[in-house]
């Protein structure tokens, strides 16, 4: 009885060594067009979070107000939204988000509240940020509203998963 509580006992300091204490699950939602499915796939398969939830944003497209409202407390628990692409973002441009988003491969308005992280994988504007680790978004974080990042797609949001967690 005596080495199976010496036994339990490491284990957990064990465990303890590996999770970090008071370590928060990440969790985001994904919000595509069918035009972006097959990237929006590959993103939620590379992305290394505890919970990774899908959105049609074609769902709020022509929604009411109240709709977009219960949509946004929807997921103001979660980590981050990320947005892919111009057609989604143009179906959440009035959506309010409390939470920080991030927006894939699209520049145009949003009504978010909270911190907005632009993330281009292609041809980037001439103010964004290369992206080689979560310290390089950590470094950003005190400045303005919208971040503006360059580098592939699935690094460059895990690395500003990582700054925000």
């Amino acid at each position: 009885m005596a080495k199976r509580f010496v036994l339990f006992t490491a284990l957990c300091a064990a465990i303890s060594l590996v999770l970090p204490v008071g370590a928060a699950a990440q969790s985001i939602e994904l919000v595509f067009t069918p035009g972006v499915l097959q990237q929006a796939v590959s993103l939620k398969g590379a992305l290394k979070v505890d919970k990774v939830d899908s959105f049609s944003a074609l769902a709020l497209v022509g929604a009411s107000g109240e709709r977009k409202k219960a949509y946004a407390d929807k997921v103001a628990g979660d980590t981050a939204v990320v947005i892919l692409g111009e057609d989604a973002l143009k179906a959440m441009a009035e959506v309010e988000f409390s939470v920080p988003i991030i927006v894939l491969n699209a520049s145009g308005p949003t009504a978010a509240k909270g911190r907005v992280f632009r993330v281009y994988d292609g041809a980037a504007p001439a103010g964004a940020t290369p992206v080689a680790s979560s310290a390089t978004v950590r470094g950003l974080l005190g400045g303005s509203h919208e971040i503006p990042l360059k580098g592939a797609a699935a690094p460059t949001i895990q690395a500003v998963l990582e700054a925000i967690r």
